[in-house]
């Protein structure tokens, strides 16, 4: 990977860690909400964290091919930059927090956000597991910050 890859790895692994967090925050936090205790809060954030990091390893095994069970994947079917399609297809009225980067079309959006169309199949599982497993370990981790 040059500089440039390397930068918007960083993004993209950033960007889904935080992801995860903020999930597991608002999870831990319902549940907190409906027991009226903090140390439900607490046990939620260590179960979530456990829950990413078992997620996370579960990926790791698939991608050694470590895993017993293995179920066979359909691959699918990219989808072309807006641009390079020869025939547009009817713009979605969504609002624009729900649709992806391909879907604009202004010149700044490769530039400011990072999506794992560059990268490898093998890269972007990496990806995902290192993002599951350190999201899991800070949120286990928080946990222990958190006076019961």
């Amino acid at each position: 990977m040059d500089r440039g890859d390397k930068r918007k790895f960083r993004l993209v692994l950033f960007r889904r860690i935080f992801s995860y967090i903020g999930t597991g925050l608002v999870i831990s936090a319902l549940i907190g909400g409906l027991y009226r205790d903090r140390i439900h809060f607490i046990w939620a954030l260590c179960a979530v964290g456990a829950i990413l990091i078992g997620c996370g390893w579960y990926e790791y095994l698939k991608l050694t091919d470590s895993f017993p069970f293995r179920l066979k994947n359909k691959p699918k079917n990219e989808k072309t930059p807006y641009l390079l399609r020869k025939e547009k297809e009817k713009k979605t009225h969504k609002p624009a927090f729900m649709q992806k980067a391909e879907d604009f079309e202004d010149d700044l959006t490769p530039y400011t956000t990072a999506d794992t169309e560059t990268f490898t199949k093998k890269q972007v599982k990496s990806l995902l597991i290192i993002s599951r497993i350190a999201a899991g370990a800070i949120l286990f981790l928080i946990s222990f910050f958190i006076p019961a």
